[in-house]
């Protein structure tokens, strides 16, 4: 099991709040890493994967003086910043026009010189004709390219993007949509469950923070991973790290809203969900809502409890009441969950370890089952007979003289897993109705997990005729 990697990586380094991640969004034509005046709001490295198989990296500020709180996620920014530009081929540092020439500045230039590397010095926040010429101060750090750059108004991008296309050999352009059809896999949940420490043991790597402090991850962090399927084939995965999702009148801050935003948009571009709970706290409200998101969004969704060590020591050393061992503890667990998630139906809820890594190496298999689930055929003739019993076993009431009725129906797509409906009426319907529908659906036809949609057509019986024959 492994990641994917060929041409070129650039990497973005410097010290916190110098414009990193406003740079990073620039030379790729878009947002991707959360922009913020407070200093360490990239934390993680965030990689995005450019045409010709080079990568970009932005990473968080090297030498943050935090406070006493804040210390242990300070210095693992910092190791990670140091570690992505040894690991990289180009640097590009970072520094701050505005502010001048820093000792922590000369710091890190010193690192950057003993590593060998190509670097390419961009002196950013130039952001007005008399910014010019401040980049003078930076020449004493003895690089020979040096870039006067606005990251926030796009001045000397040029420059520097020229720079970088002759090293990587190629433009630094993005790839066109998802290009090589991986299964998008994203890991959420409330604030502290885990979700970083599950994705480092799935990669095998520390690729991601990990603190006891909630919110350490701030924005949507992206890494792929091949592994092998038992025919010799190879499952491919994008798997997405999100900051933890809290309820909306405990977001106070704009920078939880772009946090929270980020979340719910990887959400809304992956297949397949990973919802994260914790073992010793079992099933909040918030993540009822969160597993509604996410079906209502169209990815599927696949239960993950972590923390299972911390259930077993607890109970190995003084047993709950009520229960003989720590199996019958599992047993009542898993229908508690499924009572409280009913969209699950009949899929698998896996009982796993971040910290030791018990259970986490049957999560990539879960996820393929799950996405072969989603992508596979259904028959016409078994979807149009199972949604005509859920009809004939709890009839829909009556609108204005006229009872629903389903003449015709089929799978439209996979994700969300949609069926069209053709019928008398396409607004007769009550939402608690439509509601019955799909949760018998995904009962009866096994489809736990897989968010369904469904599509309703007015049409008359004869305007049928003949239509569908060719999807049988």
């Amino acid at each position: 099991m492994g990641s994917e990697s060929s041409g070129k990586s650039v990497v973005l380094v410097g010290r916190p709040n110098v414009g990193k991640s406003r740079l990073f969004n620039r030379l790729l034509g878009r947002r991707v890493s959360i922009v913020h005046d407070q200093p360490g709001v990239t934390r993680d490295v965030v990689v995005e994967r450019l045409a010709g198989g080079n990568l970009l990296m932005d990473t968080g500020g090297m030498g943050a003086a935090p406070d006493a709180a804040q210390k242990d996620i300070a210095e693992a920014t910092g190791a990670q910043a140091r570690f992505a530009a040894l690991a990289a081929d180009i640097i590009v540092f970072v520094a701050d026009s505005q502010a001048g020439l820093t000792p922590l500045d000369e710091e890190i230039a010193q690192l950057l010189r003993a590593s060998g590397k190509k670097v390419v010095l961009a002196v950013n926040k130039v952001d007005l004709p008399q910014h010019e010429n401040r980049a003078a101060e930076f020449h004493k750090l003895g690089f020979a390219d040096v870039v006067e750059v606005s990251a926030e108004h796009g001045y000397g991008v040029d420059a520097l993007e020229r720079i970088l296309e002759t090293e990587c050999g190629c433009p630094l352009k993005p790839l066109d949509g998802d290009g090589d059809g991986r299964v998008k896999i994203c890991v959420a949940g409330r604030p502290n469950v885990g979700k970083s420490s599950l994705l480092n043991r799935i990669l095998g790597e520390d690729r991601l923070i990990v603190s006891d402090l909630a919110g350490t991850t701030r924005d949507s962090v992206k890494c792929d991973i091949d592994a092998p399927l038992k025919n010799g084939g190879v499952m491919k995965f994008r798997l997405f790290d999100t900051a933890g999702l809290r309820l909306k009148r405990k977001t106070n801050t704009s920078l939880d809203y772009l946090s929270s935003l980020r979340t719910r948009k990887a959400i809304g571009a992956s297949d397949i969900v990973f919802l994260v709970l914790d073992a010793m706290e079992g099933v909040s409200e918030l993540d009822k809502r969160l597993a509604g998101e996410i079906l209502d969004a169209g990815a599927s969704l696949i239960v993950v409890v972590n923390k299972w060590d911390y259930a077993t020591e607890t109970f190995s050393q003084r047993p709950l009441r009520g229960y003989s061992d720590i199996a019958e503890f599992g047993k009542k667990f898993d229908e508690a969950v499924r009572k409280k998630l009913y969209a699950i139906g009949d899929s698998p809820i896996y009982f796993v370890s971040a910290k030791d890594g018990s259970g986490v190496g049957r999560l990539l298999g879960a996820a393929w089952r799950m996405h072969e689930k989603m992508n596979g055929p259904v028959a016409t003739s078994k979807l149009n007979a199972c949604v005509q019993k859920l009809i004939d076993d709890n009839p829909p009431k009556y609108v204005c003289g006229k009872r629903f009725k389903v003449y015709y129906c089929v799978k439209t797509a996979s994700r969300p897993f949609s069926i069209r409906m053709y019928c008398n009426t396409a607004n007769a319907l009550a939402e608690s109705y439509r509601r019955y529908l799909v949760n018998g659906i995904r009962d009866r036809l096994g489809l736990g997990g897989v968010s369904i949609r469904l599509e309703f057509v007015g049409k008359a019986p004869q305007d049928l005729r003949g239509k569908e024959k060719g999807r049988k």
